[in-house]
């Protein structure tokens, strides 16, 4: 079992599985997200966790290219 870094299974697997010219939107709920496209929710309820607070995970396990 993980005991840091990102402990949602679908979001750390998708980070994991992600190479060069994938794409990954990190958004707050407004968002609107065309049919098909693959949503992880990540609420517990309104702003939590914060936008920031997940940016900042993310950034720190996925190597970024290009914002």
């Amino acid at each position: 079992m993980k005991k840091q870094g990102i402990l949602n299974a679908t979001l750390s697997g998708i980070i994991a599985s992600m190479g060069h010219t994938d794409l990954l939107v990190v958004a707050d709920a407004g968002l609107p997200v065309p049919p098909g496209v693959p949503v992880i929710d990540l609420a517990v309820r309104c702003g939590v966790p914060s936008f920031a607070d997940v940016l900042s995970a993310v950034a720190a396990d996925l190597q970024v290219e290009q914002i």
